[in-house]
Formats: C-alpha cells, sequence, structure tokens
C-alpha cells in the first residue's frame, strides 16, 4: 500500500467527519431548539405517586415480621384510612391481633377481611385460629373447612386445615394453634 492510499483514506475519512459535524452544527439550532421549545409548551410528566396505603401497608408487613405489632397495627390502620374494605389489610390486622391475644379484635378484623374478599384463603385461616382459641369449635370447624376448599389440597397449609378439623371432631390428636 503506497503511502498516498493511506493519505487519501485518511483525507476521506477528516472529510467525512467534517461534512457530518457540519450538518450537526447546521441541524443542531434548530432541532433543539424547536425540540426545547415544544417540551416547554407540553406539560411535563412525572412519576405517579407512590400509593399512601400501599406504603402503610408495607410498613405493617415489615413490623409484624419484627414482631413489633403494636406498630403494625397503627400501620394497617392507617391503610383502612384509604380503603376501608381492604381485604388484606383487615386479614394482617386481624393476625397482628391474635399475636397480641386480643381475639375479639381478630375475629372481627377476619370477618371484615372474608366479607370483603370471599375467596381470601388466608382470611378463613386467620378466623379459625382465632375462633378455635376462643373456644368456638363449630364456628372454627367451619371456617377451617373453607380453607381448606380455597387451599391446594394436600398442600403444607391444607394438611394443617385438615389435623385441626380432626382434632376439633374429636377424630384426631390436639390442635396446634399454628
Amino acid at each position: 500500500m503506497s503511502t498516498s492510499g493511506i493519505f487519501s483514506r485518511r483525507g476521506l475519512f477528516k472529510t467525512a467527519s467534517l461534512i457530518a459535524f457540519s450538518a450537526l452544527m447546521l441541524a443542531a439550532p434548530y432541532g433543539c431548539s424547536k425540540g426545547e421549545e415544544k417540551a416547554k409548551e407540553q406539560p411535563t410528566v412525572q412519576a405517579p405517586a407512590q400509593d399512601p396505603a400501599k406504603e402503610h401497608f408495607d410498613k405493617g408487613v415489615q413490623y409484624s415480621l419484627k414482631g413489633q405489632l403494636d406498630d403494625a397495627i397503627k400501620e394497617y390502620e392507617a391503610v383502612l384510612t384509604y380503603n376501608p374494605k381492604s381485604a388484606e389489610a383487615h386479614n394482617n390486622l386481624g393476625f397482628a391481633y391474635f399475636d397480641k391475644g386480643d381475639l375479639g379484635k381478630a375475629i372481627e378484623h377476619q370477618q371484615k377481611a372474608v366479607e370483603a374478599n370471599p375467596n381470601l384463603a388466608n382470611g378463613y385461616y386467620g378466623l379459625a385460629l382465632a375462633l378455635e382459641s376462643k373456644g368456638d369449635k363449630k364456628a372454627a370447624i367451619e371456617n377451617w373447612k373453607k380453607f381448606a376448599s380455597l387451599s391446594q389440597p394436600h398442600s403444607k397449609w391444607w394438611m394443617k386445615a385438615q389435623e385441626h378439623i380432626q382434632a376439633l371432631e374429636g377424630k384426631g390428636q390436639t390442635a396446634k394453634k399454628k
């Protein structure tokens, strides 16, 4: 390859680069400024604000996992100020009250959970636990059966429900609380 070939290729590359750069510089004042003007004319789209109910729910879950039940209860109650019929908030609130030993409030919130969502298996689980702990065998059996009907047959939780049903009906060992 001759040196003139190298220079001509370099020269061609420099010329192409210069043309592209010039085209960019000529178009930039028009393209950018028009784009900026259009952007100014159009309303800005902001990211949607975080759902405050979800924020409270998530905090409640974290407090529940840490065993900070009073804080969890406050957070779940805050969720209910935004959505009084939140089945999940009532359900988790019911479990928090159950863990605190307040069976009356546990039952109240689990009932609200299953009223709001009759297919919420976890609501029947919590309701059955609270009713069983209160000593209401008939209602506990009914809710264990409802939970089992909504659960995956032969799963771990379905089996636990069967154990509770058998124990409450006097056909098996004593049922465990959880």
